[in-house]
């Protein structure tokens, strides 16, 4: 299971809020979402439709010095027949700066599910940004995990308030055959931390199944 942190609800709250992302300190995210699908491929398991609400939310601390820690939560139906409704993921790195403009981010997370252990996972990454394009490598570790993806992303400003984003991701042989996935959305910041967002995205279907048919899932989410 690679799933190139961070998730879609924390990704669009980072690149909402770049202008804070190092301050030190806690702050929260909670969110609905009409559909969990992350790099192209549908995530909850449920009979296959283009609205599978889920509510989602976490935790996150910058220690100031680069170092951070964090939480992140989904309700849906995950694993075997989907037996688990509940996906905790608990990560933790490091990020920071360099030369005219770099940036990166390195760190580890564990993907759980608390009523199917099955799809418990670990997974390394590491991120590469510079302006509005990203660079993000995730590959899974423990119990044979070879599973790899690379994504390749932006998020273009159009205005004050409206940013547009957009990525292709490829995946290792180990990961759903090899599947690549893309997306295209927008952000909206409506202020005070709220975001609302729309995203469009898919992967192979050949490769990943009906799990990977393009999709439109729109969000709103709080960060405070």
């Amino acid at each position: 299971m690679i799933k190139a942190f961070p998730h879609i609800a924390v990704a669009i709250a980072l690149a909402a809020t770049a202008a804070s992302a190092s301050a030190e300190g806690i702050s929260y995210n909670v969110g609905i979402t009409s559909l969990y699908k992350f790099n192209g491929i549908d995530q909850d398991v449920r009979a296959s439709k283009n609205v599978r609400p889920a509510l989602q939310g976490g935790v996150d601390y910058d220690f100031g010095n680069g170092l951070y820690v964090g939480n992140w939560n989904s309700t849906g139906q995950f694993g075997a027949m989907g037996k688990a409704d509940l996906e905790i993921d608990v990560y933790g790195g490091y990020r920071g700066e360099f030369g005219e403009g770099w940036r990166y981010d390195v760190g580890a997370i564990r993907f759980i599910f608390p009523k199917d252990n099955t799809w418990n996972a670990n997974e390394m990454y590491v991120r590469l940004g510079y302006g509005i394009f990203t660079a993000q490598f995730g590959h899974g570790f423990g119990n044979g995990n070879k599973a790899a993806r690379l994504g390749l992303s932006l998020a273009h400003p159009i205005t004050e308030q409206l940013t547009i984003e957009a990525g292709m991701g490829f995946r290792n042989k180990e990961n759903m055959g090899g599947a690549t996935d893309a997306h295209l959305g927008v952000v909206y910041d409506l202020g005070s931390g709220l975001m609302a967002s729309g995203r469009i995205s898919g992967a192979e279907t050949a490769k990943a199944g009906p799990a990977g048919k393009t999709r439109l899932a729109v969000s709103l989410i709080k960060v405070f």
